[in-house]
């Protein structure tokens, strides 16, 4: 985990503590996740079925 978040930090450019808190604010809303992505249409717009194949994974329905 300390290597998800020092490369979260590096790529995205904030500091280690504010990546932890985004990684911890991850876990504690993963069942919203599906939902939050699905609001953005950014599902919608991936190649393939791979938004299906994606929301499958992190546990949404499409719909």
């Amino acid at each position: 985990m300390d290597e998800f978040i020092k490369a979260m930090a590096d790529k995205v450019g904030i500091d280690e503590a504010t990546a932890e808190k985004v990684v911890e604010f991850l876990k504690e809303n993963a069942d919203q996740i599906p939902a939050l992505l699905g609001k953005t249409g950014l599902i919608d717009n991936l190649p393939a079925g791979l938004g299906d194949k994606l929301q499958g994974l992190l546990g949404g329905d499409k719909d």
